[in-house]
């Protein structure tokens, strides 16, 4: 698998691209064992080791197996492939897995490449808090979709069910959520995020809420609580929205995934004018 002279082959490229994405869905069977904790994340004490692998099972853990699998110019190719991923999809600890891959190839052509979405991505890093950004539930107490309608009576709301963990969660949200909100500012939509399986991942949960600058109510879910509203809304994937009428009603998004903006535009403003 570790053959420079191979990389000006595509489907090379390919194959080690591929093995990447699977390896870590291996790994990720194997996540809660001593072993592969012992083997991945020998740099923290053992008894951090278990936290570290949660807080980004992703892009950290791939640029492991890069560390770990491969060496020269084919490290330096999957740092880049690894990166053109994030580029897409989960920006988390993008800044710090660049500066690693700098520091190792100084002079690397590829990093031309992503320092422009490494530098809006230390902006969005600093962003703060702010007063717009309103935490209902941190604790995972709200059991039942019941118990959110309840804390919005009169109000229509867009419900977005995401999870930290979620690559196509923010994608969606970074492609739509500011649209939304420029489209319905000044009009009485309350927007709601509902992160799921993620009671373990607090700290990462309000860094990515500043990063997407996610102004609106947020709730960090029990299990009871996602599966409840993933029941009642005849869902089974994320992200997955759905509204809530002033009634209390609830229909789920027609838009689809990728997410047609224009038809949950639609949907919302006829939810909107209901009675």
């Amino acid at each position: 698998m570790n053959n420079a002279e191979a990389l000006i082959s595509p489907i090379y490229k390919m194959l080690i691209g591929n093995y990447l994405l699977q390896r870590k869905e291996e790994l990720w069977a194997t996540a809660q064992s001593s072993d592969f904790l012992s083997t991945y994340y020998s740099e923290f004490p053992s008894n951090q080791r278990a936290q570290a692998y949660s807080g980004d099972p992703e892009n950290l853990l791939q640029e492991k197996i890069i560390n770990k699998e491969f060496t020269g110019q084919i490290n330096e190719y999957l740092y880049a492939y690894l990166l053109q991923m994030m580029s897409r999809s989960k920006k988390t600890n993008a800044t710090v897995i660049f500066d690693r891959f700098k520091a190792k190839y100084p002079t690397s052509l590829y990093r031309s490449l992503y320092e422009p979405m490494i530098t809006e991505a230390r902006i969005n890093e600093k962003r703060p808090l702010n007063e717009k950004m309103v935490f209902l539930d941190s604790s995972g107490r709200l059991k039942k979709l019941d118990d959110v309608i309840n804390l919005f009576k009169g109000r229509t709301v867009l419900v977005d069910m995401w999870g930290t963990w979620c690559g196509p969660c923010h994608q969606e949200i970074e492609k739509n959520a500011h649209a939304l909100k420029t489209h319905f500012k000044n009009k009485d939509l309350q927007f709601l995020y509902i992160s799921n399986f993620d009671l373990k991942n607090q700290l990462n949960w309000k860094k990515l809420i500043r990063y997407y600058s996610m102004e609106g109510s947020h709730v960090l879910a029990s299990r009871e609580l996602s599966e409840d509203a993933m029941n009642k809304t005849g869902s089974d994937s994320f992200p997955t929205y759905f509204i809530i009428k002033k009634d209390g009603t609830y229909e789920l998004s027609k838009a689809g995934y990728p997410m047609e903006r224009e038809l949950l535009i639609k949907q919302l403003e006829e939810a909107m004018s209901y009675h």
